[in-house]
């Protein structure tokens, strides 16, 4: 009897076991800071939340952006723009355009960018009228769309390029 009383207690103890630890929940991380298109500049989603205007000095707008999109990956000069000699910055997702040290425009080439209305590269014909007052017509770049100073192409009812202010489009 003796004998079994043990052996009820000992199954006991091994089934009595000191719970693990709790895993703590991760503090809820900020959003990386990141930018939003505007049809009058670059909106900057970091400890500042500001408009890059055009207008602005490069010298004030890189700073800016080189910790959200890094380092400008290539930078050329076209001398052949209608507008005049303007100056590409290409950083991964976006191009800035500036004419005399000037921001004075950009286009993109991610999808991941967007407008303050959720509209970029992919988004359909339909939400950008839906988000836009929208002209388009056709032009030797094909369907092309004026939106309350948002510019760009489309393709198979999508937009395939968007850009804002000056550009250096060939038509």
């Amino acid at each position: 009897m003796r004998f079994i009383a043990l052996a009820v207690a000992a199954t006991a103890l091994t089934a009595c076991t000191v719970p693990a630890a709790m895993p703590v929940a991760d503090a809820p991380q900020e959003p990386a800071p990141s930018v939003l298109l505007a049809r009058s500049g670059i909106i900057a989603l970091d400890e500042h939340d500001s408009l890059l205007a055009f207008g602005s000095p490069m010298q004030d707008v890189q700073p800016r952006l080189e910790p959200i999109l890094g380092p400008v990956a290539i930078q050329l000069v076209n001398e052949d723009c209608g507008a005049g000699s303007v100056t590409f910055d290409e950083y991964e997702d976006v191009t800035l355009l500036s004419q005399n040290g000037i921001l004075v425009g950009w286009s993109t080439h991610s999808a991941s960018l967007r407008t303050d209305a959720g509209i970029g590269l992919g988004s359909s014909e339909i939400e950008l009228s839906a988000a836009y007052t929208t002209e388009i017509e056709v032009s030797s770049l094909g369907r092309e769309f004026s939106s309350e100073g948002f510019y760009g192409l489309i393709e198979n009812g999508q937009i395939v390029d968007l850009w804002a202010g000056t550009s250096c489009v060939f038509r």
